[in-house]
């Protein structure tokens, strides 16, 4: 029993330092944070995640924004409803 603990142990160990490189890697890949995209919200000038809920496509342009105020005011704006101007 022992000596099968002791191999056991032995071939762990022989896993662990023998390991190929691309191995550890991939690891290390999967295990970094991924880097957040960002724009500009065309109305407020914040910045914002690309994963937002709050976009509009014009065009062949996406827009993102914080808010769905934000995002409202652009799409008036653009439609001619305001007379206000988005910087």
């Amino acid at each position: 029993m022992v000596k099968l603990l002791l191999f056991v142990l032995i071939a762990f160990v022989a896993f662990k330092l023998f390991r190929k490189p691309e191995d550890l890697k991939k690891v290390r890949e999967e295990a970094a944070p991924k880097p957040l995209e960002t724009a500009v919200d065309p109305v407020t000038g914040t910045y914002v995640s690309k994963d937002t809920e709050f976009k509009v496509k014009l065009y062949d342009k996406v827009y993102y924004f914080d808010s769905k105020d934000s995002m409202d005011k652009f799409i008036a704006q653009k439609t001619g409803e305001n007379d206000e101007t988005v910087s």
